[in-house]
């Protein structure tokens, strides 16, 4: 890895004259920016329901050395990559780079005549990732993801709702983006079809259905950057770093990966180290497709949880988007059950299973965060039995292991892609095509807005 691997910012500082030179990088690292990070105690909580066991979680800035030292200085680094295929977008006429884009996609880079040179560092990026990110481990690791227990996956839904939801970057970013509030179902719906194939056989191959689609994802996120960048402004950056910054990016590989296991293990599930790291592997590569810096891909289940560790300490408090965000989520899970009707006892069932997931936000975010996003002081008696009920279901899930012939039966249940998430999906799909006729996931939200900031320059 070279000094110019980095593409830090314009705007990022020097290093400090002393500041040794990081081992990865080859170079000392930039400080970060003058409003972030800082510690956030109301995350206390939330950080030792996940990672005790795991690391001595402390009521302060956790130490900062190696991957998490490199994440500070990442917030001055975006997507190289893609941010330029961005810029080619609208740097020729309307629909055209993005036609380009998808042709690649889908057919390969060798089916385009000419194709810009923006286009052809992209897919040299994705093509390459670290070696020792091997399609053995992430195969492996896509059979982990899909056996995490309901449970656990429920679990990971709460814990990054109360980031979007409570969060002030992930927040900011969403409430100014304004899609969550105008169009949540499709969005919702989009969400689903990424997660919903991922560990689905070959699917993360080079023409893989989740392959396309975290390429996918990746550009949405390159174009909100922008976008971003736009509203907030040079100064914004100058004190903040780069909007969806290649560190905050890094820190989903474990929020999205190790932390569902890491789950269903506080709830008695049994699961191998092997499994922790592998899944590890299996979200560093989707972590690579989607545009992060090798190094800030976290290589062991060891920096992954430093990672967690620290992203929970300095998550920034709630943005000025928090009260409409919460409402649209609330309005979403409603909108869900509604779509179901339990004759004689369905309010006193959709009583109980919002008590329930109440009493899950108390659970994994804390008292302060549990009132934050449930509205109420405290979990009912129904909400406090609920983390019982779910620990229950998580070592039922053990049964299975015991028996001979567990991984092939694994590998056979992960045929149509995500089990948890196929359930999500066909409801989102319901759900959209009473909205707008069935139009399906396209992950172009973006496309227009971007067009109408005009030609880049």
């Amino acid at each position: 890895m070279t000094v110019l691997d980095d593409h830090l910012d314009a705007l990022a500082p020097p290093p400090a004259p002393d500041a040794p030179v990081d081992p990865v990088l080859g170079r000392p690292l930039r400080p970060a920016p003058a409003l972030r990070p800082k510690f956030n105690p109301d995350w206390t909580p939330a950080r030792h329901r996940l990672l005790d066991g795991w690391v001595d979680v402390q009521d302060r800035l956790p130490e900062t050395e190696g991957i998490v030292a490199r994440a500070k200085d990442h917030l001055w680094v975006g997507d190289p990559e893609m941010d330029a295929v961005v810029q080619m977008f609208r740097r020729l006429p309307p629909r055209t780079g993005r036609q380009m884009f998808e042709d690649a996609l889908d057919n390969g880079l060798d089916t385009i005549d000419s194709p810009p040179e923006e286009l052809v560092a992209l897919f040299d990026h994705i093509d390459n990732p670290p070696a020792w990110i091997t399609k053995d481990r992430v195969d492996r690791g896509a059979i982990v993801a899909n056996e995490v227990s309901p449970a656990g996956k429920a679990s990971l839904i709460f814990l990054n709702t109360l980031a979007t939801v409570q969060g002030g970057s992930v927040g900011d970013a969403v409430g100014t983006m304004g899609r969550m509030q105008r169009n949540m179902i499709n969005r919702s719906l989009e969400s689903a079809e990424f997660w919903l194939h991922l560990p689905a056989p070959g699917a993360l191959d080079r023409f893989g259905t989740a392959f396309k689609n975290a390429v996918r994802v990746r550009l949405m996120h390159a174009q909100a950057r922008v976008m971003l960048r736009k509203k907030w402004g040079e100064e914004w950056v100058a004190q903040h770093g780069v909007p969806i910054s290649n560190a905050e990016m890094s820190g989903g590989i474990p929020s999205f990966g190790v932390a569902n296991l890491m789950y269903d293990i506080n709830y008695g599930r049994h699961y191998d180290y092997r499994d922790l790291e592998d899944l590890n592997i299996f979200w560093s590569y989707i972590g690579h497709i989607m545009g992060i810096r090798e190094a800030m891909i976290p290589r062991t289940f060891g920096e992954a949880v430093e990672l967690l560790d620290y992203g929970y300490a300095v998550m920034e408090p709630p943005s000025e988007f928090s009260e409409a965000l919460n409402d649209v989520s609330e309005m979403m899970l409603n909108t869900l059950m509604d779509k179901v009707q339990i004759p004689l006892i369905d309010p006193q069932v959709k009583s109980a299973i919002h008590q329930t997931l109440h009493g899950l936000y108390f659970f994994i975010g804390g008292t302060f965060l549990g009132r934050r996003i449930t509205g109420t002081p405290e979990p009912t008696r129904i909400g406090r039995i609920a983390p019982k009920l779910i620990t229950a279901q998580a070592k039922l899930a053990n049964l299975d292991r015991r028996i001979p012939g567990y991984w092939k039966r694994a590998d056979k249940r992960r045929a149509n892609g995500d089990t948890y998430w196929a359930v999500m999906h066909d409801a989102f799909t319901k759900l959209a095509a009473e909205q707008d006729g069935g139009r399906g996931p396209t992950f172009a939200h973006h496309d227009k807005p971007v067009e109408a900031l005009g030609k880049a320059g």
